[in-house]
């Protein structure tokens, strides 16, 4: 296997990881949030994605080109190669043009837009992919017109691929698009389920880890992710009014400002942090009582509850997207995307049970297990060679 990525400041452009090539060398943008970052990649990203592969290809045989992501956008322009072409879909902007399938910035979008749509949904729309949609962009034809256009080399490309859906909800998407498509799930940590020194919860039952004796009289929660208004934070501020907890948030994005001045306008017991990288996010879990997931927007997957459920951490979340199939039922409480009481609800009744932690039977431990495991290493590793060898047949 070999693995063409972005150039990384402070890292070889080539080297051998496990037996895996990583070549470095795609040009993308440095910040996903800055316009003129994302103007750039949308020009040198492509062409840069078809020189590499080009070059791979004549130095080795490549039996497939599996695409991630939006460096799918390329496929049209390697099909002349007669390289079975694979892609992965887990997000969006293949799917919509701001990327979110919300409509208005409302509610999940139904739809399968065409220009007026978009221009009408645009219009009302806070955000726009990961930055604010402010005025100057809201009312920009260029600009918007340039948006839709990426749009559609993005989804035209959807059809020389073979497909992967990263959920049964993405796959629901790809349908209403006209495309088949088979759902392959993402993985929820590099270390192997079950054996994972990251989320002890998997290798014992949580009776045995033990708890502090000395037990914080608050009520932690932990929010992570980015701090948009389709994520929520802003709704799970107003659901903590009023309730004997402390809440981290983890993230960065537009929101940041307005978040810190609900916090302070309210007096909530709130911090809000700079995002951390992955090895350092299962503490975080360790810590918390609580994991609050109040997505907005209709999640192609739900990675924190899967997390959250090896870390033996409960989960309150938003019934929206896929987040109901990474759930564990009975465990994780979903609510209604938006609901700010059902949501103060939910995490009042959890407060109320004190120190979160499963205190579940042995055989409830191994469905626990067995929920996980569809989303292990192993098993989607397996998954996808399996797909490999359908493809080269």
């Amino acid at each position: 296997m070999t693995v063409l990525t972005s150039r990384q400041s402070g890292l070889k452009q080539k080297e051998l990881i496990e037996g895996v090539k990583v070549i470095r060398t795609l040009a993308t943008g440095k910040n996903p949030q800055g316009l003129l970052e994302n103007f750039k990649r949308s020009f040198l990203f492509p062409k840069s994605v078809v020189s590499e592969v080009l070059k791979l290809c004549r130095v080795q045989h490549i039996d497939i080109i599996h695409f991630q992501g939006s460096s799918i956008i390329a496929a049209p322009n390697l099909k002349k190669l007669k390289i079975p072409l694979a892609a992965t879909i887990e997000s969006y902007p293949a799917l919509c043009p701001k990327g979110d399938r919300m409509y208005r910035g409302k509610e999940p979008c139904n739809l399968v837009c065409s220009p007026k749509k978009f221009f009408f949904c645009q219009n009302q729309s806070s955000e726009i992919g990961k930055i604010s949609n402010r005025f100057y962009l809201r009312h920009n034809p260029l600009f918007l017109g340039y948006v839709y256009s990426y749009y559609r080399k993005l989804n035209s490309a959807l059809s020389h691929c073979h497909l992967l859906a990263i959920s049964s909800y993405v796959q629901k998407v790809l349908k209403l698009h006209g495309l088949e498509s088979v759902v392959i799930p993402n993985i929820i940590n590099s270390a192997e389920l079950g054996n994972s020194n990251e989320f002890p919860y998997l290798k014992k039952n949580p009776l045995e880890l033990g708890e502090s004796k000395i037990k914080p009289k608050t009520f932690n929660l932990l929010y992570l992710g980015s701090l948009t208004r389709y994520k929520g934070p802003q709704v799970l501020l107003k659901a903590i009014q009023g309730l004997n907890c402390h809440l981290d948030l983890y993230g960065d994005g537009p929101l940041k400002k307005k978040l810190q001045q609900l916090i302070k306008k309210n007096q909530l017991d709130a911090e809000i942090h700079s995002p951390v990288p992955y090895e350092h996010i299962p503490p975080l879990y360790t810590a918390a009582d609580l994991i609050v997931f109040p997505s907005l927007w209709p999640e192609p997957f739900g990675r924190i509850p899967l997390e959250a459920l090896a870390a033996g951490k409960p989960v309150v979340a938003f019934n929206v997207g896929a987040i109901p199939e990474t759930v564990y039922p009975g465990f994780s409480h979903l609510v209604t995307a938006g609901n700010v009481p059902e949501l103060k609800e939910a995490i009042k009744k959890q407060i109320m049970k004190g120190t979160g932690s499963l205190n579940k039977s042995q055989l409830e431990l191994e469905k626990h297990k067995s929920h996980l495991q569809q989303f292990s290493e192993s098993s989607v590793a397996q998954r996808l060679i399996d797909y490999y060898k359908r493809l080269n047949h």
